[in-house]
């Protein structure tokens, strides 16, 4: 399945014409000749520019410029420098450093009542809890940094913010209100004529379209993205937004496209010297490649991509490349080098955190042994130290033990506590499947008594009313009055009347088009009484659907059409309803939209029967319900049935 492709962040900052080297030329050259608070912002600034050439100079850069603040007692230059190498400790995968140096900086942003340094915190500790999984955290994090940025009336950031709200809600599965919160940001972008977020908008849009399953908007929104990018000239949003198309088509099977695409990406991000960027690329190229059978390329590729990708210490793209290199393998039938490399995969995967406290107690025991052999030897030179030294070692033994001890409890507590996370992952689970199972059972009772009452209605009700009618014409017919013959005619429109009601009724509960022709005629069927009727004008657009879908679907969505149809012909004083039924290769997508006068969908879902009926009919479906509506606007309903 593709992977989830994440668009940058507002960790980015805004373009600038000259490359990343001269950049770091010119403020290296600058530098020499700079001394206090300069000198600080000058480190800061180089601590940023390396963050795409080299992590580790920019730590280094990072740690200067905190300790030449805190020398001069520059509180702002200490939070910026934390600020700063926190970023880069993000890059890395370290979070939970860099976490520790997003509160170092917090701590004086509010000793120095910073707000605005204090709303970009709260932003990037958002999305350090997002990376880590705990979308809590994440989103209370992102709110915060929202409501700061709307109380300083700072409407770039609140686009920005309400960007990442929609996309901790798209990691959460929310995908609808991730749309509508990436709306809203997009408002709040072409408001400010914000291209670069406007950008962001269209391809984080597309992210949650890929979710659904819906490659053709999803395509779509990142050539609008594309398209942007290149006008502002923003090479990093540029490779990026020609990365992600470049999975889609690789997601499709169109392999030279995405070639065409994946070429172009890493060009630009070997131009830009972005190693991490440069890594990707190159992993999803020799995936490309190896599915086009260009089998030694594909290697180069996937040996570089993983190189690149060590030397700098991502993981992401090391478990990629990993995963990629034991699917290469294999197709080269190297089975054993196959089994190896998709095992270095599962164990990054599932035990980062044990792997990284095994390797501090292996870090341990080697630097002990070391240890060791220097006092063997200090013992061979220095007899008269023999005492001090052994000392010296059992304290070490006693240390080296303590921590051996804790880390492993840790390890203990932490296996615990994701077994306790998976149990309650299951338990939820199991809740869900039995409130979709009572949900099933009620529709299907719903159905069954309807199908009872229509059959009494037609053998019962409306046998009784043609024997009654054809008695009264019996009758009718031995009355010699024409005045007495023309007064009971009326008695005679009734029964026919009431047969005609009950057949109604009979055929509404009971349709004969769902059961012999299936939705498509069913539902032609609906909208061609209301047409006549009169009411309002009927539009019905249907695509792929030669085949009849499950019984279960049909019922279910011919019910949803009954209940929206009737609610807009009651309620939204419309003239015109227009209707879409659409088939993919895994979604049904059922559209009905009216010029209406529109409601509170927030306001209304919890004491409306009938969409409380709807809801709960798309549940028992599986599939996910939208409104779009607001007073004197009409209504936009959106249902997406997994097939």
């Amino acid at each position: 399945m593709l992977k989830k492709i994440t668009f940058l962040f507002s960790l980015m900052s805004f373009v600038v014409q000259l490359s990343a080297t001269e950049v770091i030329d010119s403020l290296e050259r600058v530098l020499v000749q700079s001394e206090g608070i300069d000198r600080v912002n000058l480190l800061c600034d180089l601590c940023w520019e390396y963050r795409f050439v080299s992590g580790d100079s920019a730590l280094r850069y990072g740690s200067q410029a905190l300790e030449l603040a805190e020398a001069i007692d520059y509180s702002k230059g200490v939070a910026q420098a934390y600020n700063d190498m926190g970023i880069i400790h993000v890059d890395r995968g370290s979070y939970a450093i860099a976490l520790d140096f997003f509160n170092h900086s917090m701590e004086i942003r509010k000793m120095l009542n910073d707000s605005l340094g204090m709303a970009s915190l709260y932003n990037k500790m958002g999305i350090v809890y997002q990376k880590q999984g705990k979308l809590k955290e994440a989103l209370e994090n992102a709110i915060q940094a929202l409501n700061m940025y709307e109380a300083l009336g700072q409407e770039l950031w609140v686009g920005y913010s309400l960007n990442n709200i929609a996309i901790i809600n798209y990691n959460m599965g929310d995908l609808s209100t991730s749309i509508d919160y990436h709306q809203r940001a997009l408002v709040f972008r072409k408001k400010l004529h914000d291209r670069y977020g406007e950008a962001g908008s269209y391809g984080n849009i597309a992210n949650v379209f890929l979710e659904m399953g819906d490659t053709s908007l999803a395509i779509s929104n990142y050539q609008k993205a594309l398209q942007i990018t290149r006008e502002i000239k923003n090479d990093e949003s540029t490779a990026a937004m020609l990365a992600n198309l470049g999975t889609v088509y690789l997601y499709l099977g169109e392999h030279n496209k995405a070639l065409n695409f994946l070429n172009e990406s890493l060009q630009i991000r070997e131009r830009l010297k972005d190693q991490k960027a440069i890594a990707s690329s190159l992993l999803k190229l020799g995936t490309v490649n190896m599915n086009l059978n260009h089998i030694q390329l594909a290697g180069d590729l996937l040996y570089r991509g993983l190189r690149i990708a060590r030397s700098i210490g991502v993981i992401e793209e090391e478990m990629q490349a990993y995963k990629e290199i034991a699917r290469w393998h294999a197709q080269k039938r190297n089975m054993d080098s196959a089994f190896i490399y998709m095992d270095y995969y599962s164990n990054t995967k599932d035990s980062v955190y044990e792997q990284r406290l095994n390797q501090q107690i292996i870090d341990t025991q080697a630097k002990y042994e070391t240890e060791k052999k220097e006092q063997s030897l200090a013992l061979l030179q220095h007899e008269n130290q023999l005492v001090e030294i052994s000392l010296r070692q059992r304290k070490t033994d006693i240390l080296l033990l303590i921590f051996i001890i804790i880390s492993l409890v840790g390890a203990g507590i932490f296996l615990f506590y994701r077994r306790v996370h998976k149990q309650k992952l299951a338990l939820d689970l199991a809740i869900i499947r039995h409130n979709e199972q009572q949900i099933q059972a009620v529709l299907e009772g719903q159905e069954g008594e309807r199908r009872r009452i229509a059959r009494e209605l037609h053998d019962g009700v409306g046998q009784s009313l043609s024997g009654v009618k054809l008695k009264w014409e019996s009758i009718s017919g031995t009355i010699k009055s024409d005045t007495l013959r023309e007064n009971l005619q009326s008695l005679s429109d009734l029964i026919d009347g009431a047969a005609t009601e009950v057949r109604t009724i009979s055929h509404q509960m009971l349709p004969k088009e769902l059961e012999q022709f299936g939705l498509v005629t069913a539902l032609e069927s609906i909208l061609h009484i209301i047409k006549d009727s009169g009411g309002m004008a009927c539009t019905f657009n249907y695509h792929n659907m030669n085949q009849r879908l499950s019984q279960v679907i049909e019922l279910g969505l011919f019910r949803i059409a009954q209940e929206l149809i009737n609610n807009i012909n009651k309620h939204a004083e419309a003239t015109e309803v227009n209707v879409q039924l659409l088939k993919r290769s895994k979604h049904l997508v059922f559209i009905v939209e009216d010029n209406g006068k529109g409601f509170d969908y927030e306001l209304n879902k919890s004491t409306g029967i009938g969409l409380m009926n709807i809801e709960s009919r798309v549940q028992g479906l599986k599939g996910i319900l939208h409104y779009e509506s607001k007073p004197r606007t009409g209504t936009l309903v959106t249902i997406r049935i997994p097939l």
